[in-house]
């Protein structure tokens, strides 16, 4: 299944880079936030630089009649540099990650001019770095593909707004390479895990023409009703609803100057009983490739 998912991502990619009639929208990011103070600050506080390298792509076509897709990929790392004070010397720690993603997803609609149109939906998902074994650094790990298929319908699209909403079942499979399993004889395998059940999408865009900034939200929910795993795991947690809601606001300063703020919140019961959040305000500069 995942090697189905792979190819046919890849092919989509390959076919809007040299096919002709897609709307292709890329852009190149890179925001800095800083930091600093004196040594002689009465404070506790201490100097540190954050840098996020980020980029948004997108390629768009009516293939047929009745068929249309959209491929999106997002892919955006970060570092933080901050100091430390041993001995009243202050150094600089080895960088830490910050923002660590990689998100491809396909969408393909069949336009039947009705009420709301069946989908069929590809996506992986995964990071640069994986630094959860401090023996081993592993790239691109782990890896969740996820194939859906349901109905979606665009509510509204303007040319300030648009807004769209997808419901579906999904399968997913999660793959994470070497393990460690036996840490005496050094031991590691991969491992799989399958779940499935329902997801749901809300997507909302907005332009504000007369500032020359623009706002995207998205909103994604997912509902396990199956895991490969449950009889091993501890608890019920996999169960729960997973949601994660994401909201940009992006608004261009001077030419390819930009200033930017991410607010992003996420509830997985797996990894934490509460809701996590994150929230990045940063200046930077922007290129736009298409």
């Amino acid at each position: 299944m995942k090697r189905l998912v792979i190819f046919t991502m890849l092919l989509t990619l390959v076919s809007f880079a040299f096919a002709k009639g897609w709307k292709v929208e890329s852009d190149l990011n890179l925001t800095l936030t800083q930091s600093q103070y004196s040594d002689n600050w009465s404070g506790d506080e201490l100097s540190n630089i954050t840098w996020v390298a980020s980029s948004n792509s997108s390629a768009e076509k009516q293939m047929k009649e009745w068929l249309k897709n959209r491929t999106t990929l997002k892919l955006a790392f970060g570092q933080t540099y901050q100091q430390k004070k041993e001995n009243d010397k202050i150094t600089w720690e080895d960088p830490s990650k910050s923002t660590d993603k990689i998100d491809l997803e396909s969408l393909f609609q069949f336009t039947l001019q009705s009420w709301v149109d069946p989908f069929i939906g590809l996506r992986a998902e995964s990071q640069f770095l994986d630094q959860s074994d401090a023996a081993l650094t592993r790239y691109v790990n782990p890896i969740l593909f996820t194939e859906t298929a349901g109905v979606m319908r665009t509510w509204m699209k303007t040319s300030s707004d648009e807004l769209s909403t997808r419901l579906g079942a999904a399968f997913r499979e999660k793959l994470d390479r070497d393990v460690l399993v036996d840490a005496i004889n050094d031991k590691r395998e991969m491992q799989t895990t399958v779940d499935g059940g329902l997801e749901f999408v809300s997507e909302y865009k907005h332009l504000f023409h007369l500032m020359d900034a623009n706002f995207k939200s998205k909103l994604w929910a997912y509902k396990a009703l199956f895991n490969s795993k449950s009889d091993e795991l501890p608890n019920d947690d996999w169960k729960e609803v997973d949601w994660i809601w994401e909201n940009v606001l992006t608004a261009k300063i001077w030419k390819m100057i930009n200033a930017n703020l991410t607010v992003e919140l996420r509830y997985d019961k797996e990894q934490h009983k509460n809701v996590q959040w994150k929230q990045i305000l940063g200046l930077g500069v922007s290129y736009n490739l298409f």
